[in-house]
């Protein structure tokens, strides 16, 4: 007998776990009665499902928003799927395994082509990403940051990939890169590279950049890789962004903030309020920047008078540490005035600019 399972990071956890494909049909999406119900914002509420047609296994997608993809083509009709096909729904990304259950076999030991023969991790795209490590085939985009007259005060980097058969957007690039533990070195990649065009296209602005939560769990090597960079330019100035749930070791962030200020680099907490607002190390290891996180900026003119007041609260509380406060994700005139009203010092946001190359 024949037995369908699918494989991919089910859940919150990052290793990887089988489902069954039973009983069919097998419907997935975000309704949550559903024989897989899967949480992202990109997923339909019934976006597909599997059927068996004779001994084959039989993938429909069910008129989904953002569709489903076998080994990357979209799916325009049924399509029978087999052992070791990728699919791909919206952008959750799963391994088709069949196993043989006849008699004799053993359950989880015997599979059509092996399971020893496959990767422990989901292969797509992974020849594409090596290429993509290996040409350096990313580039940056630049987003505006301006002050409370909206006049330029900085340029953010954001990374982008530049490989035609990948994405672009660089969440599903750092999927697939922790899929072969390669994050540390692809957020220095688009580091170096991001760092090189402002280097050559805005010599003389301001430009704030990020590095992955891993960089400070290898905090020897990140201080290494930006002595490089001040030497490769050594003028450019700079403001690295670090997120605030990577700042829970006080001593650490004082001899980063010390590598750092010895380098002539700012330093940012990044998504301040995203998870819980770290105020001691505020008071510890002061950066020059707070960024608060669009998550409290979204619709905050129509928040409560409890919410405006407890963001004011925080707003002059960091003011008057001698940190400027930055909001982030602003995209409508009404939350770019409460910004302003409640004591912003910098603002962030599609309002404001779009992230694009530099001129």
């Amino acid at each position: 007998m024949q037995v369908w399972f699918l494989e991919g990071y089910l859940g919150q956890g990052k290793s990887l776990k089988r489902l069954r494909v039973s009983p069919v049909p097998f419907r997935m999406g975000r309704q949550e009665d559903l024989q897989l119900p899967l949480d992202s914002a990109g997923i339909s509420r019934i976006h597909a499902e599997f059927d068996i047609s004779g001994r084959s296994l039989v993938l429909r997608d069910l008129g989904s928003t953002n569709g489903t993809y076998v080994n990357r083509e979209r799916l325009s009709e049924p399509r029978r799927v087999q052992h070791g096909d990728i699919i791909h729904l919206a952008d959750m990304e799963f391994r088709i395994i069949e196993q043989d259950l006849s008699e004799g076999n053993d359950a989880m030991g015997s599979t059509r082509i092996g399971i020893s023969t496959l990767s422990s991790k989901l292969p797509a795209g992974a020849r594409e990403f090596q290429q993509l490590m290996l040409k350096a085939q990313v580039t940056g985009v630049f987003q505006p940051i301006v002050d409370r007259e909206t006049n330029l005060h900085a340029y953010e980097l954001l990374g982008r990939g530049a490989n035609t058969d990948l994405p672009d957007a660089p969440g599903p690039l750092f999927r697939l890169a922790e899929s072969l533990d390669l994050e540390v070195a692809f957020s220095e990649l688009l580091r170096s590279t991001g760092l090189a065009i402002a280097a050559d296209k805005a010599p003389d602005a301001l430009h704030f950049f990020n590095i992955h939560p891993l960089e400070m769990k290898q905090p020897g090597r990140l201080m290494q890789t930006l002595e490089q960079f001040r030497n490769l330019y050594p003028r450019l100035k700079c403001v690295l962004e670090v997120h605030e749930g990577a700042v829970t070791d006080a001593e650490q962030m004082r001899n980063i903030r010390s590598l750092l200020d010895d380098m002539d680099i700012g330093l940012a907490y990044d998504d301040f309020g995203a998870g819980q607002a770290r105020l001691l190390e505020l008071t510890e290891v002061p950066p020059d920047y707070v960024k608060f996180d669009m998550a409290l900026i979204r619709d905050l003119d129509q928040a409560s008078a409890a919410k405006r007041d407890m963001i004011k609260l925080l707003v002059n509380f960091v003011r008057e540490l001698g940190i400027s406060a930055l909001a982030e994700g602003i995209a409508r005139e009404g939350e770019a005035d409460i910004c302003h009203e409640l004591g912003f010092d910098l603002f962030q946001g599609f309002y404001f600019g779009t992230p694009d190359p530099l001129p």
